[in-house]
């Protein structure tokens, strides 16, 4: 029978190898392609059996058993969440060493404390294969093995689009959109992995349009001439079904001027605020009885020049009383998806601002209150038309978000007059 021998502190064979085997790793960081989750496979544990573990460095007695080890992926496991830490234990003596390996090398880790455990540190990448090598030891006992595993492929990754963008300034009105690749069922996950801050406003909610289109809105519009930050923590986030969010996103944009226009259908006068200072009024022509102008808040998504319009977009035909010929019109601000603007009217249209509507649902103005929308105003700025007698456009029809009491913001159910 072996008899193994009492050590002291600077005689441990344990220690004097780790002095001598480093087991500090180059770090392997990379976060995968935007885009947004938990993992379809998460990591599980195996415990290894004295037969899977290797044996001692010298020949062992019959009661000589080696640690046992736990590596977490188990061997050979698929689809594993990258930000989930790798990690080997054993249940006495020491983890001695571990390397993992992946396509950019070696990835770093640390052994705690106690000596009994190794964690990796910081994410793997996606879709990528891992080989996992340890060394425990506990007296003269040791065990050694090899473990591989791969990390989530590319058909379960997930991601996110924003509707806001680095640097740029926006106004007071801007809602941010979120688009996601993939559905969510996991909603509160999402939600707890965002952060937004700044703005001169207090904390907003989220209201889902659909398992892929998030918004979220403060109570009040954003403060002008104002900073917010966007943190969105979706690398590794469980999206549901086994999607996987596979980037973080982190921006900032600024605010404007508060700049507010208000159409009133009772005497067809557009009047414009500037820091809630009247500045301008322009004659309108808003939509006609066929084609009445929506109510509400709408938020400008677009700005262009010149945008072509066209009566087929509106399933007109050239027999419909309703046709007309298309034409480019000038300086358009976008309020709804469906194609209300606001734009230059036609020349036919010029007697008739003020006085009647005539419009397919746009607000018509005379070129230079068009233009001075177009100069003045920017994408987040709100326009809002009154006493049309017609409902206000489906939220999701544009950024009608503000037309949506907070209080009812974050219920997907709740519908107001649209």
């Amino acid at each position: 029978m072996n008899t193994t021998p009492s050590f002291g502190p600077e005689s441990d064979p344990a220690r004097a190898f780790r002095r001598s085997h480093p087991v500090s790793r180059r770090n392997l960081m990379r976060g995968g392609a935007l885009g947004v989750f938990g993992a379809l496979f998460l990591s599980a544990c195996s415990g290894e059996d004295a037969s899977s573990q290797g044996s001692s460095s010298s020949e062992p007695s019959a009661s000589s058993t080696p640690p046992a080890v736990t590596v977490e992926p188990e061997d050979g496991a698929q689809q594993v969440n990258p930000t989930v830490p790798v990690r080997v234990s054993t249940d006495r003596g020491e983890v001695l060493s571990v390397e993992l390996t992946g396509p950019a090398g070696s990835v770093e880790g640390r052994i705690s404390e106690d000596g009994k455990s190794w964690t990796a540190e910081g994410p793997l990448e996606f879709d990528a294969e891992y080989t996992l090598n340890y060394l425990a030891q506990d007296g003269e006992d040791r065990a050694e093995g090899s473990r591989t595993f791969s990390t989530v492929t590319p058909e379960l990754q997930a991601d996110a689009t924003l509707n806001v963008v680095e640097g740029e300034t926006y106004g007071v009105g801007q809602v941010i959109q979120f688009a996601f690749s993939e559905p969510v069922l996991n909603k509160a996950e999402v939600e707890k992995a965002i952060t937004v801050t700044g703005g001169g406003a207090e904390p907003g909610r989220f209201r889902w349009y659909s398992d892929i289109l998030m918004r979220y809105r403060p109570p009040e519009k954003w403060a002008p001439q104002s900073r917010v930050e966007l943190t969105a923590n979706l690398l590794g986030v469980d999206f549901g079904n086994g999607m996987i969010g596979n980037e973080n996103l982190r921006l900032a944009f600024s605010t404007g001027e508060r700049h507010f226009a208000i159409v009133d259908n009772a005497d067809k006068i557009l009047r414009v605020y500037v820091n809630d200072e009247l500045t301008q009024e322009f004659p309108a022509t808003l939509g006609n009885p066929d084609w009445p102008s929506v109510t509400g808040e709408l938020v400008i998504m677009e700005q262009q020049a010149k945008y072509s319009f066209n009566p087929s977009t509106l399933g007109l035909s050239k027999d419909d009383p309703h046709w007309y010929e298309p034409f480019d019109a000038s300086w358009t601000s976008r309020l709804t998806r469906s194609g209300v603007f606001v734009h230059q009217a036609l020349p036919s249209a010029i007697p008739l601002l003020g006085v009647a509507n005539v419009s397919h649902g746009c607000i018509g103005l005379p070129p230079e209150g068009a233009k001075f929308i177009y100069e003045n105003f920017r994408v987040g700025d709100v326009i809002e038309a009154k006493n049309t007698d017609y409902p206000q456009a489906d939220p999701d029809d544009g950024y009608g978000d503000w037309n949506i009491p907070f209080e009812h913001y974050a219920d997907p159910a709740w519908h107001g007059n649209w």
